[in-house]
């Protein structure tokens, strides 16, 4: 059912579906939506906005009667339409483009919704826009729409609209519509402070199937002769100027490629992962004073890399207001959880006194029952989330919530390397011992469940466009390590090597010290999924300094040279000024080369075959050389699919430490349980 509750639009609603539903089966129904939504304009204008002598209605009226007859309406739909479009108040700013009925099974499924559409109540009875909406939701619940970017469910665009509360007479962008649902809610929400064409409603459409529908939506929702445009990001900043927007309300498309990417507010954020350009160009396009809502997923406030720097550069500049956590299965077809990112841009856009933090929402638990699929925010769910945001704006009081809300100071942000993930800063601290322990730990442990299933979910999108990417073909070029790092004797500030650490008379064994030294990087202190932290021996800040041209630097990869060939982990800011020990060798590559696609490919079954064919020692350690490590083969394609590839590789790897972290929390609570239970 679309609507439980009884009331005009939902019963109008679901009879329209279920006069159309029997005839989606064994046909195409591309378009079935767009000529569904005009049928609905052009009734209701029928109604409202035309004469009873005008010649559109009486087209109307012909096609209704010829639907409940049982025959085609087609033709007089058409000429209705056409006819429409010449009046003044038709809200389309077109109508022959619909090209209503051009498939040879369309007129069958026409003729029954007409024919449901006719047998009342009629739009003076009901809130056409309702309707809209129900039908739109349906499309999406019966997968006749794709999810995602195509259709934002109610809740989550009602609630980017209070967030950003804009004001009767502003400009209010969305540089990826969909098929219009986060614009139709700003239109409802400014419906009921003053007429709807008051405001400016600018819609880019970043899939061109979701032009005409945008543009009805828009339409039923009282927005007069709005224009739908298609643009992609690149596109709106190369071309168009920026802010001139008051509001910009957006769900675009996550963790997809972007081609062209020339202009950046920030750090240029990576082409195979488009998620910080979205949220660039909403902050680009703002006024001072301006505010955005965006949807991210949730690994964009957590992703390292490049994206970790982008966020610092976000939060130093005071571009962010506030994070909010969602749960999962908001979204048709996906349980992937999602964040709200509200970004202000200048001073105007925040108080004095919220100068210096972001406030942060985990709202994971609102949306009904955690088993309810899909799970739908309730209006008290977007009132209590957007009052508390409102509150944290617009007054100095305490808005801390243990658990749900906290303003968290910049100063806090940047120490934890710019993670704006909610669940960071609110988790709920351990009890002592005991029984309170244990419950404590089995929250954490349920946490992390639903944060690996996440993103999890994630990595299904993610393996899906390397797969694309696969089958769309590749070209490569196959390359010997040693001529792979031969190119440019710098990239990025640091020295393009390829390069044995130091020899064991360099690192003594008394040369160790305590806490507080240099890490040195000894094959045991390396995993496919990064380095091993525990246990890991230091030097003395004066040694290493000796030991200079060993020291690491961001982007360099550590490969082990003995026992498991081609283990090898990435060096990122944690690393930094570490020392490459005996044992062990580093790659710098040139700026033309991607570190995580190198050291994925170093991983890779092939190329551990390889190294293992031309080892030397017992079986129980191989060793290589570094002239045989120079000498392996190295598949190469252009830069972009490295970086694609890379990054993917990178969230799998994050992905596997965080499921070998659950290893050991499920092994700790098994023995706190047992003891638990010893003790009774």
């Amino acid at each position: 059912m679309i609507a439980e509750a009884a009331n005009p639009a939902a019963e109008l609603a679901e009879r329209l579906w279920r006069a159309y539903a029997p005839y989606r089966r064994g046909r195409g129904t591309v378009g079935d939506l767009d000529a569904m939504l005009a049928i609905l304009v052009l009734a209701a204008f029928a109604e409202a906005g035309g004469r009873p002598e005008g010649d559109f209605v009486k087209r109307w009226k012909r096609a209704s009667a010829e639907a409940a007859a049982g025959f085609s309406p087609v033709a007089e739909l058409r000429g209705a339409l056409q006819d429409a479009a010449r009046h003044p108040g038709f809200p389309l700013p077109w109508s022959a483009d619909l090209d209503l009925g051009s498939g040879p099974d369309d007129a069958a499924w026409m003729t029954a919704f007409v024919a449901a559409l006719d047998r009342g109540p009629g739009f003076g009875e009901v809130a056409v826009a309702e309707v809209c909406e129900l039908l739109l939701q349906r499309h999406a619940a019966e997968g006749a729409l794709p999810g995602g970017e195509f259709y934002t469910p109610r809740g989550v665009a009602d609630l980017l609209v209070d967030l950003a509360d804009p004001r009767p007479g502003d400009r209010i962008m969305d540089p990826a519509c969909g098929t219009g649902s986060v614009l139709a809610a700003a239109a409802r929400y400014l419906a009921g402070r003053g007429p709807v064409g008051d405001n400016s409603f600018e819609a880019y459409a970043a899939d061109r199937s979701n032009v005409r529908p945008a543009m009805l939506n828009l339409a039923l929702h009282g927005v007069s002769v709005p224009q739908v445009e298609l643009a992609d990001p690149a596109t709106l900043l190369r071309d168009r100027s920026l802010g001139r927007a008051d509001r910009v309300l957006s769900n675009p498309p996550f963790n997809q490629r972007i081609d062209g990417w020339e202009h950046r507010q920030f750090i240029s954020p990576p082409e195979s992962s488009a998620n910080f350009a979205w949220l660039q160009l909403a902050w680009s396009q703002l006024k001072e004073g301006g505010i955005a809502a965006v949807v991210m997923p949730a690994r964009a406030a957590w992703a390292g890399g490049a994206e970790a720097r982008i966020r610092r550069e976000m939060v130093a500049l005071g571009a962010v207001l506030a994070v909010i956590a969602l749960p999962a299965h908001l979204f048709a077809g996906t349980n992937i959880a999602v964040h709200v990112w509200v970004l202000g841009r200048g001073r105007r856009s925040r108080p004095a006194q919220r100068s210096d933090s972001v406030i942060l929402v985990d709202a994971r638990s609102v949306g009904g029952q955690p088993s309810e699929r899909p799970r739908v925010l309730s209006g008290e769910d977007v009132d209590r989330i957007a009052d508390c945001f409102r509150l944290w704006l617009g007054t100095s009081e305490e808005v801390d919530e243990p658990g749900f809300a906290r303003a968290v100071s910049y100063a806090e942000l940047i120490e934890n390397t710019g993670n704006l993930d909610p669940r960071t800063y609110l988790r709920t601290e351990s009890g002592p011992s005991g029984a309170a322990d244990l419950s404590a730990m089995l929250a954490d442990f349920e946490r992390r469940n639903r944060e690996a299933s996440e993103l999890g979910a994630e990595l299904a999108q993610i393996a899906g466009a390397q797969d694309q990417l696969a089958q769309d073909g590749i070209r490569c070029q196959s390359l010997l390590l040693k001529d792979v790092v031969s190119g440019d004797s710098t990239a990025g500030g640091r020295p393009v090597r390829l390069l044995a650490g130091p020899s064991g008379s360099r690192v003594r064994a008394q040369d160790y010290v305590g806490v507080g030294g240099v890490p040195v990087v000894m094959p045991k202190d390396i995993s496919d999924v990064g380095f091993i932290v525990d246990g890991i021996k230091c030097i003395s800040e004066q040694h290493a300094e000796r030991l200079d041209r060993f020291r690491l630097n961001i982007g360099d990869i550590v490969v082990a040279r003995r026992g498991d060939l081609g283990r090898c982990a990435v060096v990122g800011e944690e690393q930094q000024g570490w020392v490459c020990g005996t044992g062990c060798f580093v790659i710098s590559p040139p700026g033309t080369v991607d570190s995580h696609y190198l050291a994925a490919f170093l991983r890779s079954p092939g190329a551990r075959e390889w190294l293992d064919a031309h080892s030397t020692g017992s079986l129980a350690l191989r060793t290589i050389s570094l002239e045989v490590l120079g000498m392996l083969p190295v598949v190469l394609p252009d830069l972009d699919t490295q970086r694609s590839i890379g990054e993917a590789m990178a969230s799998f790897d994050a992905h596997e430490r965080r499921l070998l972290d659950q290893l050991a929390t499920t092994r700790d609570i098994r023995s706190k349980a047992l003891n638990s239970f010893l003790a009774r």
